[in-house]
């Protein structure tokens, strides 16, 4: 079992608790081959506290550590004291690529100054919702080929200063009117519909984006039965089959209550891989982060997981 305890680990990436890299934790990461850590605003104090714990982590889990955050802009940032970057409706508004590139690429050199290599930016999701509790300031509009144009060259931004990107949230988080981290959403939308809008800025960044999260969300059009992060006609058949994508595909956090409220968390993780996805986002409890990997590491023992499909997903984490 351990073996595959051992890839399993890889295909996961966990939150922390606190402020350092404690015995425990170190632990924790080495013994189950943890492969991310993303860190939020309670993991932070100041630049010299913060570049310690992501050094402490690189050590722990190796040259190889995904080490994230969202910085996207606007209110949802995590580290406070870099340069403050505006919202994605605000360089929408501004209509300037060159902008657009030029906060990308300064939000890079913040995060990558405290030990990060991946950011959770930028968002594609629309802002075609006024109701929408979620997204709203965080997309860059509602017009598909505009707001994907400049969250492209955000991104472009970003990569040029050694930060990769992960758009979110497949397959579209804009017409919603609950968040996901409180319940689980549904967009009843026709297929053509999608296609117009939602689909649009997915299948636009599919050639560029290096990485995109998952959306909690059921598209019932799509898949009447799971939501996108567990749906293999979404992540397979849209994402892969149709739109040709080939980066890497990362869950959003299991522990958001659209999931964690209604499904087990080991299986929970196991679907979402059989789905399409490369990566599970374990960032609830340390007991459920070794739950899930627990439970990742018997679908590959038992090939619910193949372990050729294990390894075309590492590949693609590099």
């Amino acid at each position: 079992m351990n073996d595959y305890l051992d890839l399993a680990g890889q295909l996961v990436m966990v939150r922390l608790f606190g402020t350092e890299l404690d015995a425990e934790t170190d632990a924790f990461l080495r013994t189950y081959r943890i492969r991310g850590a993303c860190l939020f605003r309670q993991n932070m104090v100041d630049a010299a506290q913060l570049t310690r714990f992501t050094g402490a982590l690189r050590d722990a889990i190796g040259p190889q550590a995904l080490i994230a955050l969202d910085q996207e802009g606007g209110a949802v940032v995590r580290s406070t004291w870099v340069p403050a970057p505006p919202s994605a409706m605000a360089l929408g508004a501004a209509n300037d690529p060159d902008l657009a590139r030029e906060v990308g690429a300064a939000v890079a050199r913040a995060v990558r100054s405290l030990g990060f290599n991946w950011n959770f930016a930028p968002v594609l999701d629309l802002n075609n919702n006024p109701h929408n509790p979620v997204i709203a300031e965080r997309s860059f509009g509602a017009d598909p080929d505009q707001a994907t144009r400049i969250a492209l060259a955000w991104m472009e931004g970003s990569e040029r200063e050694g930060v990769a990107c992960c758009v979110k949230h497949f397959p579209g988080h804009g017409d919603t009117h609950v968040d996901s981290h409180r319940d689980l959403p549904y967009v009843d939308k026709t297929r053509a519909d999608l296609e117009q809008f939602e689909f649009a800025p997915f299948r636009i960044a599919a050639p560029h984006a290096p990485a995109m999260m998952t959306a909690h969300i059921v598209y019932p059009a799509l898949d009447p039965a799971n939501p996108a992060t567990m749906s293999h006609a979404i992540l397979t058949g849209v994402l892969r089959e149709q739109f040709g994508y080939d980066g890497v595909i990362i869950t959003d956090g299991m522990d958001m209550h659209a999931i964690a409220h209604r499904y087990g968390v080991g299986q929970a993780a196991v679907n979402a891989l059989v789905a399409g996805a490369d990566m599970v986002m374990a960032i609830g409890t340390r007991a459920t982060q070794i739950e899930t990997v627990q439970a990742i590491a018997a679908a590959i023992r038992d090939d619910v997981l193949p372990l050729a499909a294990v390894q075309a997903r590492l590949a693609r984490l590099g």
